[in-house]
C-alpha cells in the first residue's frame, strides 16, 4: 500500500513546520519537510469517508504522532469493578478482593474484558500494550493459568492490528519448590515476553527480589516490576532492586513501577537512590491515574498525591515514560485506555505545564516506553514503520487542552481506527458560528 500525506505536523520533531510524508509497504519511506502549505487537487482532506479508497491525503495541519505505547496495563483486571467491588478505595483491599475473586472468573470472561480494553486503547491511539498478569505461585493451576492463558490468546489474535507483551506478575516464588518451579515453566512455553512482581509486597521481600533475578537470568528475559507502591517512605526495596542489577550486569534490562514511597523520602535519600538507578540503568514508569486515587487514604489535613518524583526523576537523566495501570476496576474505578488522559493527569501530579514539559509528555507515551520495552524500527523516521496517530488539532498545546476525541490510526500496513467526531448545536446560528471559530478541534 502506497500513502502520501501533506500538511502533517511533527511537533515532537519541529514546533510549527509542516510536512509531507510518504509510506509505502507499511513503511516511511519519506519525510520531508515542507516550504510552507502545500495545496494540489489530487490530495483529498483527511476525513473518515475516504480511509482505505483514497492514497493521497491532505492532514490540514494536524498532529501526527507515534502509535502511543501503554507499558504498563492490567488487562486482566480492567472492567471488573462491577464484579469485585473496593469500598475502602485502598489499595489492600483491591488487592484482597481481586485476589479472592480471581478463581470464580472464566477463562472467556476474562479474554473478552481484554480484548474489549485493548481495542479501545486501539482506538485512543495505542498501537503497543505491556499488560501485566497476576500469577501467584501458590494458587491451584486451574485458576492460576485462566489469565495468563487468555493473555497469550488476546496477543496472538490482536497480533495483525496491534503489539501486546504479556509479562506474568510472579508472587510466592520459591526456586527451591519443584511445585512452583514446574509452573513458572509453563509460563515460559507460553512466550512471555518479560518478568514481572511485586517483591514489597512479599512475606520476604529480599527473597523474592533474589528469585527474580534468578528467573531473569536463567531464562533471559528483562524485568519489569512493582516496586514500592506504599506511603510508607521506609519501603525502600528500590535500593536493593538497583544493587542486585549491577551485581549481575543486566544494566539496561530493569524497568520499575510506581515508586510511590520515593514521594515521602528525604531529599538526601532520594538523590542516593536515584544515582543507584542512574548507575544501575533502570527505566521508571509512573501510574498516577491508580496512585492519585489509591495513595494517601490515611492521610489527614493535606493529602499526598502518592505519585513518584517525576520531575527529580527526568532532571537525574533517567527515562521515565507514564502508562494507564487500570481502567475500571477496583484498583482504579475509571479511565477509558486512553493515554492523552493519562498525559493529561501527570501534567497535574506532576506540575508539567511548560511547552518543554508539553512535548515530554508526548515522549512519555511514545519514544520513552517505546525504547524502555524494546520495541523496535518505532517513531516516525524514514525506514522505520509507519505506526501513528493522527489527532484533529494543531499544535501541542492544542493536545492537552483539546484532548481530541477524533482520532485516525495506522498500523500494521493499513488504516485500523477512526474516531470522528461533530458538534452540532441546537440553532443553526450557533451551529454555524461554532464552525467558523474552530480550528481543527475535534
Amino acid at each position: 500500500m502506497l500513502l502520501h500525506l501533506i500538511n502533517v505536523r511533527l511537533p515532537i520533531m519541529h514546533d510549527h513546520a509542516l510536512f509531507e510524508v510518504k509510506i509505502s509497504n507499511g513503511m516511511y519511506t519519506s519525510i520531508v519537510l515542507q516550504n510552507g502549505y502545500l495545496e494540489g487537487d489530487e490530495f483529498f482532506p483527511l476525513h473518515a469517508a475516504v480511509l482505505g479508497k483514497e492514497t493521497s491525503l491532505d492532514a490540514q495541519g494536524r498532529v501526527l504522532l507515534p502509535g502511543f505505547v501503554d507499558m504498563h496495563m492490567h488487562l486482566d483486571k480492567a472492567h471488573s469493578l462491577p464484579q469485585v467491588p473496593n469500598i475502602s478505595g485502598t489499595l489492600q483491599e483491591a488487592i484482597k478482593n481481586y485476589s479472592s475473586s480471581l478463581p470464580a472468573f472464566p477463562e472467556e470472561e476474562i479474554k473478552q474484558r481484554m480484548l474489549k480494553t485493548a481495542l479501545q486503547a486501539l482506538a485512543n491511539g495505542t498501537t503497543t500494550i505491556r499488560t501485566h498478569i497476576d500469577f501467584d505461585c501458590s494458587m491451584e493451576e486451574d485458576s492460576l493459568f485462566r489469565s495468563l492463558q487468555a493473555a497469550v490468546e488476546v496477543r496472538d489474535e490482536l497480533s495483525p492490528y496491534m503489539d501486546v507483551q504479556v509479562v506474568p506478575l510472579f508472587s510466592n516464588l520459591d526456586i527451591d519448590d519443584m511445585h512452583k518451579m514446574n509452573k513458572i515453566e509453563r509460563a515460559f512455553d507460553l512466550e512471555i515476553d518479560a518478568i514481572g512482581g511485586c517483591p514489597h509486597l512479599a512475606r520476604n521481600p529480599e527473597k523474592e527480589i533474589d528469585a527474580l533475578f534468578s528467573l531473569a537470568q536463567a531464562y533471559n528475559k528483562p524485568l519489569d516490576l512493582h516496586v514500592d507502591e506504599s506511603d510508607d517512605p521506609s519501603v525502600d526495596t528500590i535500593i536493593n532492586i538497583a544493587h542486585r542489577t549491577i551485581e549481575l550486569n543486566m544494566e539496561g534490562k530493569v524497568v520499575v513501577g510506581h515508586l510511590c514511597s520515593l514521594a515521602g523520602m528525604t531529599d538526601a535519600k532520594v538523590k542516593e537512590i536515584l544515582n543507584l538507578l542512574k548507575q544501575a540503568k533502570i527505566g521508571v514508569v509512573t501510574l498516577p491515574a491508580s496512585n492519585l486515587y489509591l495513595q494517601g487514604r490515611e492521610d489527614k489535613g493535606i493529602v499526598r498525591r502518592g505519585v513518584t518524583r517525576i520531575r527529580d526523576i527526568q532532571k537525574a537523566a533517567i527515562p521515565i515514560a507514564t502508562a494507564s495501570d487500570n481502567v475500571n476496576d477496583p484498583f482504579h474505578p475509571f479511565g477509558k485506555a486512553d493515554l492523552l488522559q493519562v498525559g493529561l493527569l501527570t501534567a497535574y501530579a506532576a506540575h508539567m505545564g511548560s511547552p518543554d514539559d508539553q512535548r515530554q509528555l508526548l515522549r512519555m507515551i511514545t519514544s520513552i516506553p517505546a525504547r524502555l520495552i524494546r520495541k523496535e524500527k518505532y517513531g516516525v523516521e524514514e525506514g522505520n514503520e509507519a505506526n501513528f496517530v493522527l489527532l484533529n488539532v494543531q499544535s501541542v498545546q492544542e493536545i492537552w487542552t483539546e484532548l481530541p476525541e477524533t482520532r485516525f490510526v495506522f498500523n500494521k500496513h493499513r488504516w485500523l481506527s477512526v474516531k470522528e467526531t461533530h458538534q452540532r448545536l441546537a440553532d443553526t446560528n450557533l451551529t454555524n458560528l461554532w464552525q467558523e471559530n474552530q480550528i481543527l478541534i475535534g
